[in-house]
């Protein structure tokens, strides 16, 4: 049943804010995969915002009350707005996060078992235990509670209509930008310029693709085809980005590694994530036909 842009809104921003604050203690007690889904969950929060706050697009008020705030004290909106205070969260937590992919796909590399496994997980915790220091420290800042508060304030209130409206017509105008810039980085020749020119399309392509997400359930006709395209492409140039993250984490410590068992490990596992990258771009010139073919609101 179709439901109006405001309602999708509403639901989508209250979905995620739960989404992060719950995954909040876990962080904190270091949990598998909890950096992971607030990040995520951050990221979606600034993509609506990233749109709403356009200065084409009716930004959305604070006219609620969060819980434990006093009457008429409801918290204001940062000077730079929601979308730069999500930006700055998911930078945080994104230290973590990159470091933590690293060391999953070094533990469940089978050639890294034993001695290899653990001199190089030692090698990442030494830049793992600062990024997760400073990570808490932002958790215990005022900065990050400022932001809390906000977000309840923003996802407790009504969306305007006008501005959730404007969603569905943003991701219709964007598309054609993702589907060029992609094309664009996959035809260049150089393999590590083109695996960051990708890591840009994938960045740019992720306020696109949250946004759309955020009014899909007033748009289902237009928007489910577009949608299932673009996350797959997501999803594909994150495999993209957490192989080429990993190898260029661990190909330095080639020449510090000891010779024999750990070094010849390190060296498979550098081979395999580049193999891992590769084989994701051989799948990038179905995805980019499969983008080609549609245009969302035409």
């Amino acid at each position: 049943m179709r439901v109006e842009a405001a309602a999708a809104v509403g639901a989508y921003v209250q979905r995620e804010r739960d989404r992060l604050v719950s995954r909040e203690p876990l962080v904190r007690r270091d949990r598998p995969g909890a950096v992971k889904v607030m990040r995520t969950a951050s990221r979606r929060l600034r993509s609506v915002w990233h749109t709403v706050e356009q200065p084409e697009t009716p930004a959305a008020p604070v006219t609620g009350t969060p819980t434990g705030t006093p009457a008429g004290t409801a918290p204001e909106v940062p000077p730079g707005g929601m979308a730069a205070e999500f930006t700055w969260l998911g930078e945080q937590l994104g230290r973590v996060r990159h470091l933590d992919e690293t060391a999953h796909r070094i533990a469940a590399h089978a050639p890294m078992a034993g001695r290899p496994a653990r001199w190089t997980l030692l090698r990442l915790e030494e830049a793992r235990g600062p990024a997760r220091r400073d990570l808490l420290a932002v958790l215990d800042g005022p900065r990050y509670r400022s932001l809390v508060a906000a977000l309840d304030a923003r996802a407790d209130a009504p969306v305007p209509q006008g501005a959730a409206g404007g969603l569905g017509e943003w991701f219709c105008a964007a598309w054609p930008s993702v589907v060029e810039d992609f094309a664009t980085a996959a035809a260049l020749a150089d393999p590590e310029v083109r695996a960051d020119e990708l890591h840009e399309v994938r960045k740019a392509a992720k306020p696109v693709l949250d946004t759309g997400r955020s009014v899909a359930r007033a748009y289902p006709g237009l928007l489910r085809g577009p949608l299932r395209v673009l996350g797959a492409l997501h999803d594909a140039l994150g495999e993209h980005q957490d192989s080429t993250v990993c190898r260029r984490t661990v190909a330095p410590w080639l020449d510090a590694a000891p010779v024999g068992e750990v070094r010849d490990a390190l060296r498979e596992l550098t081979e395999h994530e580049h193999a891992a990258a590769a084989a994701v771009e051989a799948r990038l010139a179905v995805l980019h036909g499969a983008l080609a073919a549609l245009s969302p609101g035409r």
